[in-house]
Protein backbone atom coordinates (compact mmCIF):
# COMPACT_ATOMS: atom_id res chain seq x y z
CA UNK A 1 0.00 0.00 0.00
CA UNK A 2 2.36 1.90 -0.14
CA UNK A 3 2.50 3.24 3.96
CA UNK A 4 4.95 3.20 6.45
CA UNK A 5 1.89 3.17 8.78
CA UNK A 6 1.38 0.31 10.96
CA UNK A 7 -1.44 -1.58 9.95
CA UNK A 8 -2.99 -1.47 12.91
CA UNK A 9 -3.32 2.09 12.81
CA UNK A 10 -4.09 2.42 9.00
CA UNK A 11 -7.37 0.02 10.18
CA UNK A 12 -8.26 2.08 12.84
CA UNK A 13 -8.04 5.31 10.79
CA UNK A 14 -9.98 3.82 8.14
CA UNK A 15 -12.48 2.78 10.67
CA UNK A 16 -13.35 6.13 12.03
CA UNK A 17 -13.41 7.34 8.19
CA UNK A 18 -17.03 8.13 6.32
CA UNK A 19 -18.38 5.50 4.27
CA UNK A 20 -19.02 7.24 1.82
CA UNK A 21 -14.97 7.75 1.47
CA UNK A 22 -14.41 4.40 1.78
CA UNK A 23 -16.23 3.37 -0.89
CA UNK A 24 -13.90 5.39 -3.43
CA UNK A 25 -10.80 3.99 -1.99
CA UNK A 26 -11.90 0.38 -2.61
CA UNK A 27 -9.81 1.20 -5.75
CA UNK A 28 -6.41 2.21 -3.93
CA UNK A 29 -4.92 -1.65 -4.02
CA UNK A 30 -6.58 -5.22 -3.65
CA UNK A 31 -6.01 -5.24 -0.11
CA UNK A 32 -7.95 -2.09 0.63
CA UNK A 33 -10.41 -3.77 -2.11
CA UNK A 34 -11.06 -7.05 0.08
CA UNK A 35 -11.13 -5.42 3.71
CA UNK A 36 -13.74 -2.39 2.41
CA UNK A 37 -15.83 -4.78 0.36
CA UNK A 38 -15.55 -8.37 2.09
CA UNK A 39 -14.25 -8.26 5.74
CA UNK A 40 -17.35 -8.37 7.80
CA UNK A 41 -15.37 -8.05 10.72
CA UNK A 42 -13.97 -4.56 9.34
CA UNK A 43 -17.55 -3.39 8.11
CA UNK A 44 -19.03 -3.70 12.19
CA UNK A 45 -16.12 -2.25 13.60
CA UNK A 46 -16.60 0.31 10.97
CA UNK A 47 -20.67 0.59 12.10
CA UNK A 48 -19.75 0.73 15.61
CA UNK A 49 -17.22 3.71 15.50
CA UNK A 50 -19.98 5.69 12.51
CA UNK A 51 -22.22 8.57 14.08
CA UNK A 52 -25.83 9.09 13.26
CA UNK A 53 -26.92 11.24 9.97
CA UNK A 54 -30.29 12.19 8.67
CA UNK A 55 -31.96 10.97 5.49
CA UNK A 56 -34.22 12.62 3.49
CA UNK A 57 -36.41 12.24 0.49
CA UNK A 58 -36.76 15.14 -1.78
CA UNK A 59 -39.45 15.08 -4.15
CA UNK A 60 -38.93 11.67 -4.98
CA UNK A 61 -36.02 12.44 -7.06
CA UNK A 62 -33.30 12.99 -4.80
CA UNK A 63 -31.54 11.24 -1.53
CA UNK A 64 -30.06 13.82 0.67
CA UNK A 65 -27.99 12.50 4.08
CA UNK A 66 -27.09 15.41 6.33
CA UNK A 67 -24.17 15.00 8.95
CA UNK A 68 -25.71 17.05 11.72
CA UNK A 69 -22.10 17.79 13.43
CA UNK A 70 -20.35 19.13 10.59
CA UNK A 71 -23.44 20.33 8.32
CA UNK A 72 -22.28 18.82 5.39
CA UNK A 73 -25.26 17.79 3.62
CA UNK A 74 -25.06 14.81 0.28
CA UNK A 75 -27.13 14.30 -2.72
CA UNK A 76 -27.95 11.64 -4.62
CA UNK A 77 -30.20 10.64 -7.50
CA UNK A 78 -33.13 7.82 -5.62
CA UNK A 79 -33.08 4.86 -7.49
CA UNK A 80 -36.09 4.77 -9.94
CA UNK A 81 -37.16 1.32 -8.33
CA UNK A 82 -37.95 3.87 -4.98
CA UNK A 83 -39.62 6.46 -6.56
CA UNK A 84 -42.87 6.25 -5.13
CA UNK A 85 -45.17 8.49 -3.55
CA UNK A 86 -45.39 6.70 0.22
CA UNK A 87 -43.06 5.17 1.78
CA UNK A 88 -42.11 4.39 5.26
CA UNK A 89 -38.72 3.14 6.48
CA UNK A 90 -36.93 1.35 9.50
CA UNK A 91 -33.22 1.49 10.08
CA UNK A 92 -30.92 -1.05 11.12
CA UNK A 93 -27.28 -1.14 10.59
CA UNK A 94 -27.01 1.61 7.71
CA UNK A 95 -29.56 -0.46 6.01
CA UNK A 96 -33.44 0.99 5.19
CA UNK A 97 -36.19 -1.52 4.82
CA UNK A 98 -39.02 0.08 3.24
CA UNK A 99 -42.42 -0.40 2.32
CA UNK A 100 -43.76 1.34 -0.60
CA UNK A 101 -46.76 2.33 -2.67
CA UNK A 102 -48.24 4.85 -5.13
CA UNK A 103 -51.48 5.74 -4.17
CA UNK A 104 -53.06 5.76 -1.19
CA UNK A 105 -55.12 2.25 -0.59
CA UNK A 106 -52.85 0.63 -3.63
CA UNK A 107 -50.82 -2.82 -3.37
CA UNK A 108 -46.88 -1.95 -1.18
CA UNK A 109 -44.19 -3.09 -2.18
CA UNK A 110 -41.21 -4.24 0.25
CA UNK A 111 -37.25 -3.44 -0.61
CA UNK A 112 -34.24 -3.52 1.99
CA UNK A 113 -32.13 -0.46 0.85
CA UNK A 114 -28.47 0.77 1.70
CA UNK A 115 -28.51 4.46 0.33
CA UNK A 116 -24.92 4.69 0.26
CA UNK A 117 -23.72 1.87 -1.69
CA UNK A 118 -27.26 2.52 -3.71
CA UNK A 119 -27.97 -1.38 -3.39
CA UNK A 120 -31.89 -2.53 -3.33
CA UNK A 121 -33.25 -5.95 -2.63
CA UNK A 122 -36.64 -6.70 -2.79
CA UNK A 123 -38.89 -8.65 -0.46
CA UNK A 124 -41.39 -11.12 -2.27
CA UNK A 125 -44.66 -11.92 -0.36
CA UNK A 126 -44.86 -15.53 1.27
CA UNK A 127 -47.48 -16.90 -1.29
CA UNK A 128 -50.52 -17.46 -1.05
CA UNK A 129 -50.31 -13.85 -0.74
CA UNK A 130 -49.52 -12.13 -3.92
CA UNK A 131 -49.10 -8.56 -2.07
CA UNK A 132 -48.61 -6.82 0.94
CA UNK A 133 -51.04 -4.89 3.32
CA UNK A 134 -50.99 -1.22 4.12
CA UNK A 135 -51.98 -2.29 7.38
CA UNK A 136 -49.07 -4.74 8.30
CA UNK A 137 -46.43 -3.98 11.31
CA UNK A 138 -43.52 -4.25 10.41
CA UNK A 139 -40.19 -5.24 12.05
CA UNK A 140 -36.08 -5.35 10.59
CA UNK A 141 -33.60 -6.87 13.24
CA UNK A 142 -30.78 -9.58 13.66
CA UNK A 143 -30.11 -12.75 15.38
CA UNK A 144 -27.60 -11.99 17.77
CA UNK A 145 -25.56 -15.27 17.58
CA UNK A 146 -24.83 -14.04 14.03
CA UNK A 147 -25.19 -10.57 13.55
CA UNK A 148 -25.58 -10.76 9.46
CA UNK A 149 -28.38 -12.77 9.64
CA UNK A 150 -30.69 -9.89 9.15
CA UNK A 151 -34.35 -10.74 9.62
CA UNK A 152 -37.99 -8.63 8.87
CA UNK A 153 -41.07 -9.21 11.04
CA UNK A 154 -44.24 -8.78 9.64
CA UNK A 155 -47.44 -8.38 11.51
CA UNK A 156 -51.11 -7.53 11.17
CA UNK A 157 -54.14 -7.98 13.24
CA UNK A 158 -56.79 -10.46 12.03
CA UNK A 159 -60.54 -10.87 14.12
CA UNK A 160 -60.13 -14.60 15.83
CA UNK A 161 -63.48 -16.61 14.79
CA UNK A 162 -64.10 -18.21 18.12
CA UNK A 163 -63.95 -14.88 20.40
CA UNK A 164 -64.19 -12.21 17.95
CA UNK A 165 -61.20 -10.64 19.46
CA UNK A 166 -58.20 -9.31 17.25
CA UNK A 167 -54.68 -10.83 17.14
CA UNK A 168 -51.44 -10.11 15.65
CA UNK A 169 -50.88 -13.02 12.68
CA UNK A 170 -46.83 -12.80 12.49
CA UNK A 171 -44.44 -13.89 10.04
CA UNK A 172 -40.74 -13.87 9.50
CA UNK A 173 -38.76 -13.26 6.31
CA UNK A 174 -35.08 -15.04 7.38
CA UNK A 175 -32.30 -13.40 4.42
CA UNK A 176 -30.44 -16.58 5.34
CA UNK A 177 -32.94 -18.75 3.11
CA UNK A 178 -34.82 -16.09 1.63
CA UNK A 179 -38.09 -16.52 2.47
CA UNK A 180 -40.99 -16.15 4.59
CA UNK A 181 -42.42 -18.68 7.71
CA UNK A 182 -45.21 -18.06 9.91
CA UNK A 183 -44.46 -17.84 13.99
CA UNK A 184 -46.63 -18.35 17.09
CA UNK A 185 -45.74 -15.00 18.58
CA UNK A 186 -48.24 -12.74 20.75
CA UNK A 187 -49.16 -9.96 22.43
CA UNK A 188 -52.52 -8.61 23.75
CA UNK A 189 -52.25 -4.85 23.29
CA UNK A 190 -52.06 -2.19 20.21
CA UNK A 191 -49.34 -0.92 18.64
CA UNK A 192 -49.29 3.05 18.66
CA UNK A 193 -49.60 3.74 15.57
CA UNK A 194 -48.61 7.22 16.30
CA UNK A 195 -45.45 6.24 17.27
CA UNK A 196 -42.78 4.88 14.72
CA UNK A 197 -40.66 1.68 15.99
CA UNK A 198 -37.18 1.56 16.23
CA UNK A 199 -34.58 -1.19 16.13
CA UNK A 200 -31.67 -0.98 18.52
CA UNK A 201 -29.03 -3.85 18.64
CA UNK A 202 -31.13 -6.38 16.60
CA UNK A 203 -34.27 -5.89 18.43
CA UNK A 204 -37.13 -4.36 17.33
CA UNK A 205 -39.29 -1.46 20.23
CA UNK A 206 -42.52 -0.22 19.73
CA UNK A 207 -44.56 1.59 22.49
CA UNK A 208 -47.95 -0.33 23.23
CA UNK A 209 -51.11 0.86 24.37
CA UNK A 210 -53.05 -0.57 27.12
CA UNK A 211 -56.34 0.85 28.91
CA UNK A 212 -54.89 1.96 32.19
CA UNK A 213 -50.88 2.19 30.96
CA UNK A 214 -48.73 2.18 28.18
CA UNK A 215 -45.67 -0.37 27.73
CA UNK A 216 -42.86 -0.71 25.62
CA UNK A 217 -43.07 -3.96 23.76
CA UNK A 218 -40.03 -5.52 21.91
CA UNK A 219 -39.43 -8.55 20.04
CA UNK A 220 -36.39 -10.45 20.14
CA UNK A 221 -35.30 -11.85 16.34
CA UNK A 222 -33.04 -14.44 18.25
CA UNK A 223 -35.60 -15.64 20.34
CA UNK A 224 -38.69 -14.63 17.82
CA UNK A 225 -40.42 -13.02 21.01
CA UNK A 226 -42.59 -10.16 22.09
CA UNK A 227 -41.71 -8.79 25.12
CA UNK A 228 -42.97 -6.19 27.59
CA UNK A 229 -39.56 -4.70 28.78
CA UNK A 230 -41.07 -1.72 30.69
CA UNK A 231 -43.57 0.73 31.35
CA UNK A 232 -43.44 3.72 29.18
CA UNK A 233 -43.94 7.21 30.96
CA UNK A 234 -46.91 8.72 29.25
CA UNK A 235 -47.25 12.83 30.34
CA UNK A 236 -48.46 14.51 26.60
CA UNK A 237 -49.79 12.73 23.22
CA UNK A 238 -47.13 13.97 20.83
CA UNK A 239 -44.36 11.31 21.45
CA UNK A 240 -41.04 10.02 19.61
CA UNK A 241 -38.76 7.15 20.44
CA UNK A 242 -35.60 6.37 19.62
CA UNK A 243 -32.51 4.77 20.14
CA UNK A 244 -30.01 6.78 22.41
CA UNK A 245 -25.88 6.07 23.07
CA UNK A 246 -26.48 3.11 20.58
CA UNK A 247 -27.74 0.57 23.51
CA UNK A 248 -30.81 2.74 24.98
CA UNK A 249 -34.15 3.97 24.19
CA UNK A 250 -35.08 7.48 24.40
CA UNK A 251 -39.02 8.89 24.28
CA UNK A 252 -39.34 12.49 23.50
CA UNK A 253 -43.06 13.47 24.74
CA UNK A 254 -43.94 17.25 23.63
CA UNK A 255 -47.61 19.64 24.90
CA UNK A 256 -48.44 20.77 21.84
CA UNK A 257 -50.44 23.74 23.77
CA UNK A 258 -47.16 24.94 25.21
CA UNK A 259 -44.42 23.30 23.28
CA UNK A 260 -43.01 22.14 26.74
CA UNK A 261 -40.88 18.78 26.34
CA UNK A 262 -39.72 15.74 28.68
CA UNK A 263 -37.08 13.90 27.41
CA UNK A 264 -36.51 9.98 29.27
CA UNK A 265 -33.91 7.29 28.57
CA UNK A 266 -33.61 4.25 29.77
CA UNK A 267 -30.44 2.13 31.45
CA UNK A 268 -29.15 -0.55 29.30
CA UNK A 269 -31.82 -2.59 27.53
CA UNK A 270 -29.71 -5.90 27.97
CA UNK A 271 -29.55 -4.96 31.78
CA UNK A 272 -31.91 -7.58 33.92
CA UNK A 273 -34.44 -4.75 34.52
CA UNK A 274 -34.85 -1.53 32.31
CA UNK A 275 -36.86 1.29 32.97
CA UNK A 276 -37.15 4.93 32.21
CA UNK A 277 -36.01 7.67 34.01
CA UNK A 278 -36.41 11.87 33.03
CA UNK A 279 -32.82 13.12 31.64
CA UNK A 280 -34.05 16.83 30.82
CA UNK A 281 -36.60 19.11 29.96
CA UNK A 282 -37.19 21.74 27.95
CA UNK A 283 -39.72 25.05 28.73
CA UNK A 284 -39.60 27.56 26.17
CA UNK A 285 -41.88 28.13 23.57
CA UNK A 286 -40.28 28.73 20.55
CA UNK A 287 -39.71 25.65 19.27
CA UNK A 288 -40.68 23.06 16.61
CA UNK A 289 -44.07 20.45 17.33
CA UNK A 290 -42.36 16.98 17.00
CA UNK A 291 -45.23 16.01 14.73
CA UNK A 292 -47.20 16.36 11.71
CA UNK A 293 -49.26 19.45 10.68
CA UNK A 294 -50.99 19.94 7.93
CA UNK A 295 -48.71 19.29 5.04
CA UNK A 296 -45.69 19.25 6.69
CA UNK A 297 -44.01 15.84 7.86
CA UNK A 298 -43.36 14.38 11.18
CA UNK A 299 -39.72 15.79 12.18
CA UNK A 300 -36.65 13.42 11.88
CA UNK A 301 -35.16 13.60 15.28
CA UNK A 302 -32.45 11.64 18.16
CA UNK A 303 -31.42 12.56 21.65
CA UNK A 304 -27.86 13.78 22.13
CA UNK A 305 -25.05 12.66 25.30
CA UNK A 306 -25.22 16.88 26.17
CA UNK A 307 -28.76 16.48 27.14
CA UNK A 308 -29.82 17.69 23.72
CA UNK A 309 -32.21 17.34 20.46
CA UNK A 310 -30.88 17.37 16.70
CA UNK A 311 -33.99 17.30 14.36
CA UNK A 312 -34.21 17.86 10.87
CA UNK A 313 -37.66 19.32 9.64
CA UNK A 314 -39.70 21.77 7.74
CA UNK A 315 -41.66 24.88 8.61
CA UNK A 316 -43.40 27.55 6.65
CA UNK A 317 -41.32 30.40 5.67
CA UNK A 318 -44.08 33.16 6.86
CA UNK A 319 -47.82 34.00 6.63
CA UNK A 320 -47.22 35.49 3.32
CA UNK A 321 -44.04 33.49 1.65
CA UNK A 322 -45.85 30.27 0.05
CA UNK A 323 -42.75 28.50 0.62
CA UNK A 324 -41.22 25.84 3.18
CA UNK A 325 -38.03 25.55 5.05
CA UNK A 326 -35.89 22.75 6.19
CA UNK A 327 -34.31 23.47 9.61
CA UNK A 328 -31.76 21.87 11.47
CA UNK A 329 -32.02 22.43 15.00
CA UNK A 330 -30.04 21.40 17.83
CA UNK A 331 -32.33 22.05 20.97
CA UNK A 332 -30.87 21.86 24.75
CA UNK A 333 -32.57 22.82 28.02
CA UNK A 334 -31.68 26.38 27.43
CA UNK A 335 -34.25 26.15 24.19
CA UNK A 336 -32.58 26.53 20.55
CA UNK A 337 -29.03 26.94 20.34
CA UNK A 338 -28.40 25.83 16.63
CA UNK A 339 -30.91 26.97 13.64
CA UNK A 340 -29.87 26.93 10.07
CA UNK A 341 -31.78 26.53 7.15
CA UNK A 342 -30.02 23.55 4.46
CA UNK A 343 -33.30 23.94 2.04
CA UNK A 344 -36.35 25.37 0.86
CA UNK A 345 -39.16 24.69 -1.69
CA UNK A 346 -42.78 25.84 -2.58
CA UNK A 347 -45.09 24.49 0.09
CA UNK A 348 -46.86 22.45 -1.95
CA UNK A 349 -48.92 19.13 -0.87
CA UNK A 350 -47.88 17.10 -4.05
CA UNK A 351 -44.17 18.59 -3.90
CA UNK A 352 -43.53 15.53 -1.29
CA UNK A 353 -46.65 13.05 0.08
CA UNK A 354 -43.68 11.57 2.70
CA UNK A 355 -45.07 11.23 6.14
CA UNK A 356 -41.46 12.01 7.58
CA UNK A 357 -39.36 15.21 6.65
CA UNK A 358 -35.95 12.83 7.66
CA UNK A 359 -35.13 9.56 9.21
CA UNK A 360 -31.87 8.90 11.49
CA UNK A 361 -29.86 6.99 9.97
CA UNK A 362 -25.93 5.55 10.27
CA UNK A 363 -24.11 4.98 6.78
CA UNK A 364 -22.59 1.92 6.51
CA UNK A 365 -20.86 -0.84 4.45
CA UNK A 366 -23.16 -3.84 5.33
CA UNK A 367 -24.41 -5.00 2.11
CA UNK A 368 -27.94 -6.09 1.00
CA UNK A 369 -28.27 -9.04 1.96
CA UNK A 370 -28.73 -11.51 -0.72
Amino acid sequence: MGSSLPFDLILEILQRTPAESLLRFKSTCKKWYELISNDKRFMYKHLDKSTKRFLRIENRERVQILDPVTEILAVSTIPNELRHKYFTLIHCDGLMLGMCYEELGSDPNLAVWNPVMRKIKWIKPSPPLVCYWGSDYLGFGYDKTFRDNYKILRFTYLGDDDDDESYPKCQIYEFNSGSWRSIEAKFDGEIDVEVDGVSVNGSMYWIELQEKKNFILSFDFSKETFNRICDSPLYWDIKRLGCFNGDRLSLLQQNEATREIHVSVTNKLSDEVVSFSRYFSVTLPDIPLFRSIDILPLPGCFIGKNRNIIAWCEQLVGKYDDHTSIILYEIGEGGVTKRIRTGRHEADEDYNDLDNCSYVYVPSLIPVPE
